[in-house]
Order: C-alpha cells, then structure tokens, then sequence
C-alpha cells in the first residue's frame, strides 16, 4: 500500500498539482477577507468557469446559432427569388432544423432548473 501512496505521491508532484494547489492556498491565506465560497474561489483560480457564466455564454451562442439560422434562411429565400437553383429539400431541412434546435433549447431549460435545484439544495446542505 505504501508504493501506491508513494506512486500517487510522485504522479501529483511531477504533475505540478503540489504546487499549484499550494500556491491556490497561500493566495487564498493571504487573501484580506475570507471568501464565502472557498470552493468557488479555488475553481477560479483554477481557472474554472462558473455554472452562471457557462449558462450564460451557452445561452448567448444559442441565440447567435438561431440567428444565423434565420439569415441563412433569409438569404436562402432571397437567392431563390432572383432565380437561383435553391431546392426545397433545402428549406425544409432548415425548418426540420429550427424545429429540432427550439426542443434542444426546451430541454435545456428543464437541465438549467434541475442544476440550479440540485445546487440550492447543496448550498442548504453545506449551511
């Protein structure tokens, strides 16, 4: 058992876990006031994103993917107005798309519920 320890031991160190995790703990020492979430504080140090920002920024993408979506329709629609050899196949793969993309986002919602539950009831459970 003392060569695993060992092993892991050497892993983490030739890693830079120990010093990275020593350095996240003495700027959190050092820190003038304690933060309220130290957990919170050492994902950002790692570098880590929040859940609010990814859900924000997957939201944001989301909203861009839906527009592009429409002006590629849009211009679909243009094209095929000035005589161009745009099929209909085209535009109802862009519906059936829309279609798919709107229940995407539906259940993404319910996931965004579910998370932020689960995360208030470990933030009850951690009080």
């Amino acid at each position: 058992m003392s060569t695993k320890k060992e092993d892991f031991r050497q892993t983490i160190e030739s890693n830079g876990l120990i010093d990275t995790l020593t350095r996240i703990l003495t700027s959190l020492y050092e820190e003038p006031e304690r933060p309220e979430k130290p957990l919170e504080f050492l994902m950002q140090e790692l570098g880590a994103k929040s859940h609010e920002k990814l859900t924000k920024e997957n939201k944001d993408l989301q909203q861009k993917v839906k527009a592009l979506k429409k002006e590629i329709k849009n211009l679909k629609s243009k094209i095929s107005k000035f005589g161009g050899n745009e099929e209909d196949s085209d535009e109802k793969e862009n519906e059936k798309e829309n279609e798919e993309s709107e229940s995407e986002d539906e259940k993404e919602k319910e996931k965004e519920k579910e998370k932020e539950k689960e995360e208030e009831e470990e933030e009850e459970k951690e009080k």
